[in-house]
């Protein structure tokens, strides 16, 4: 997108500003021309992660069309991460990223791309270890689950939603007692030294057969049984599935609509 020089400048003070802190904005169209409007960032660690506030973007929308998301990378280049990559298929409109220092700023728009099943970057809400399980049954089973809205860490708050427990049996799940490949395992994994109310983890398990049709996937040694899943700081993977693991196990379900 081509923007005057004003409209960079009050981008990149709002970055500059922002520092170390991620800056996040929307551009908006009014009755008097095009205007970046700086919104707060609400997310939990804002250092590394941008979550607009929703007042302020309701805020921004009354003013005019929203024409672009716009935040910023703390010392870190204006490339896409596969998070911001997602993030704009999701909201379906023009992102802007400005690297600071330096004001280097980087448009893209919505491509039609889809973060790969391995490899993928963690992103609590977006991709996760839910996010991984939903593309997997998308894509390997062409099953489409729903989504549910989720907060970091909910699981440490004694007050919230158990969110695999009382979401399973709307997804098209039913417990079993045996899992067989294509069953989705649910896990209680505790953070040492923190509380966990409910089980937090999510996981499809394979079996002996860890193979993937929907992309690419080197072959594994050994013969299992192995599990596909995506762990907080850590890239999503295919991996044995292992005492310490099959101990965490809260809940088998198999879906109603899945055939190995």
């Amino acid at each position: 997108m081509r923007i005057n020089q004003k409209l960079q400048d009050a981008m990149r003070a709002h970055a500059e500003q922002s520092h170390p802190a991620e800056a996040c904005g929307l551009l908006i169209k009014t009755d008097a021309g095009r205007e970046y409007v700086p919104c707060g960032n609400v997310a939990t660690n804002p250092l590394q992660h941008f979550l607009i506030d929703k007042h302020d973007a309701a805020a921004a929308e009354d003013r005019g069309e929203v024409l672009a998301i716009v935040h910023s990378h703390p010392d870190r280049a204006a490339t896409p991460s596969m998070t911001d990559l997602v993030s704009c298929e999701l909201h379906e409109l023009p992102w802007a990223i400005v690297g600071w220092p330096g004001g280097d700023i980087q448009w893209f728009k919505p491509s039609g791309f889809q973060a790969p099943l391995l490899g993928r970057d963690f992103s609590h809400g977006l991709l996760d270890c839910w996010s991984a399980c939903r593309d997997w049954y998308a894509r390997e089973a062409s099953l489409s689950l729903p989504n549910f809205e989720r907060k970091e860490l909910w699981w440490e708050d004694p007050d919230s939603p158990s969110h695999y427990e009382e979401n399973y049996e709307a997804c098209g799940f039913v417990r079993v007692e045996q899992p067989q490949r294509g069953d989705l395992l649910v896990f209680q994994i505790p953070t040492v030294g923190r509380p966990c109310h409910f089980p937090n983890h999510a996981a499809i398990y394979l079996g002996a057969d860890a193979s993937l049709h929907s992309e690419d996937a080197p072959a594994l040694g050994g013969s299992g049984p192995f599990i596909y899943h995506h762990m907080p700081g850590r890239l999503a993977a295919r991996e044995v599935y292992g005492w310490s693991m099959a101990n965490r196990v809260k809940l088998i379900l198999r879906h109603k609509e899945y055939t190995p």
